[in-house]
């Protein structure tokens, strides 16, 4: 007998594309290269405000309706595939006899995405009353866990379960790395949730496949062989060595309101006296100072990776599309991301207030341009090299990294129900001092979401200066 909280398996499907049937080749350009050794990426919306009955405790499944609806998204993916038919395909990779080299791209061979329709006795109040989120529950309502991007050969490139729970349903989403970054992954959820809801009324964008090299001759790319190998060689990266046993990590998410966020923009502002041009901090820029200084204060507290004269990373996933000269199409699907990073010591955090570390972000965000972009691009080329998990964050460390964006549209996902209640995301790359970035299910507000041992959370929990950014 399994637990009360297990999920349960009720089928699996390959969905393929409707109609499309063109046999296509992309190949990876080093932004889809380097998060090889990446875990699939995954993102979950929870539903509750469903028509048709939702399934009550004992049951295996509620037939009246549930049937029709996972029919009706399995259909609307399909059809959505026809526009996003990349992610019904693997990886592929060809070998270069010549010179012992590869090159790896993605076979568009149309094996299909995977669609798992599952039950679970967990509650919808399961997953959203608790303090800390209950990454157990949630874990197993995401496919592939624990599956690296370059599995991405004989795993699908999308898997997409759906479970039934007490009082809800939640949409778990898988995607290979290498095929698409955090903006793509968004615009297909999009375009998707818009043709289940609006079927032929929908118009859906126009993704752009063609990935961006330097030059021509960088087409396809030339890896040496050793990569192969390399890819059985790496592993997820074990729990953070350096902190003790006891400290346990846990997930919080920490809501931001669009009047509190208002409130730290300009008081972030006040503080700075600039005379460089474009330094008006941001709102996510302040946000994310005033979250920095609470950890750091928090850490000071109990004596936990804390040290005056030590550095510590706060690291931002930067995305370069609107940054090319030409920008990069709006549709474009693929990966563009850059990694971008302040450092400060511990006592400069403390002593020299949030406006200060929001505006050392703001300069790496200026920093980032066409032409260092294009000058780490050749960098790469001349000496390739592929990312873990964990290598950015620092399994072991006390780096801060923030991914993901609040400009993404998480919660205008509607499939027919209404609006998702939350987006959760799942195991992968999770490791001490991530932080992932949302919307908030309100307009104009903000969600973050931390992995820290729990003891740092309760301190800062105490800290009336932060906690009074959530004040009403």
């Amino acid at each position: 007998m399994g637990s009360a909280k297990e999920v349960r398996l009720v089928s699996t499907t390959m969905v393929r594309p409707a109609n499309y049937t063109s046999h296509k080749r992309i190949d990876l350009n080093s932004w889809d290269i380097k998060p090889l050794g990446y875990q699939y990426m995954q993102k979950g919306l929870l539903f509750t405000n469903l028509q048709q009955p939702l399934r009550k405790q004992g049951e295996e499944t509620n037939n009246n309706g549930v049937g029709d609806m996972i029919s009706h998204l399995k259909t609307s993916l399909s059809y959505t595939l026809d526009h996003f038919f990349p992610l019904a395909g693997r990886l592929g990779i060809e070998k270069h006899k010549d010179d012992d080299t590869i090159s790896m791209y993605i076979n568009c061979n149309f094996e299909g995405a995977e669609f798992i329709h599952a039950t679970a006795e967990i509650s919808v109040d399961d997953i959203l009353s608790p303090a800390y989120i209950p990454q157990s529950i949630i874990n197993p309502l995401f496919p592939l866990n624990g599956v690296m991007n370059y599995e991405g050969v004989s795993q699908p490139l999308l898997s997409i379960q759906v479970t039934e729970l007490l009082g809800g349903i939640f949409i778990g989403c898988s995607a290979n790395h290498s095929v698409c970054d955090g903006t793509s992954f968004w615009q297909f959820i999009n375009t998707w949730s818009g043709i289940c809801r609006s079927s032929n009324n929908y118009t859906p964008v126009c993704p752009v496949f063609e990935r961006w090299f330097m030059n021509d001759t960088d087409c396809p790319l030339r890896l040496p062989s050793s990569f192969a190998e390399k890819f059985l060689k790496l592993k997820t990266p074990a729990s953070d060595p350096i902190i003790p046993p006891l400290h346990r990590f846990v997930e919080k998410c920490f809501h931001f309101t669009k009047t509190n966020i208002a409130r730290l923009k300009a008081a972030a502002n006040s503080e700075v006296i600039s005379t460089k041009e474009n330094m008006l901090l941001s709102s996510l820029q302040a946000v994310l100072a005033h979250v920095w200084i609470a950890v750091t204060r928090a850490r000071k507290s109990l004596n936990v990776n804390y040290n005056e004269n030590e550095e510590t990373m706060f690291g931002l996933m930067m995305s370069n599309r609107t940054k090319f000269v030409p920008p990069l199409p709006e549709a474009y699907f693929g990966n563009s991301l850059t990694f971008g990073m302040v450092i400060a010591k511990d006592d400069e955090v403390l002593e020299k207030g949030f406006g200060f570390l929001a505006s050392l972000l703001k300069e790496v965000v200026n920093s980032h341009s066409d032409e260092k972009i294009k000058s780490a691009i050749q960098s790469w080329i001349k000496k390739p090299f592929i990312l873990s998990s964990g290598e950015i964050s620092g399994s072991g460390n006390k780096n801060l990294v923030a991914r993901s964006s609040h400009r993404f549209n998480m919660y205008g996902n509607d499939f027919g129900w209404g609006r998702p209640v939350a987006v959760k995301a799942g195991s992968s790359g999770k490791s001490s001092g991530m932080t992932s970035v949302g919307p908030g299910p309100v307009e104009g507000s903000i969600d973050i979401e931390i992995v820290l041992p729990v003891e740092v959370f309760q301190a800062m929990e105490s800290d009336a200066e932060f906690m009074e950014a959530f004040s009403t």
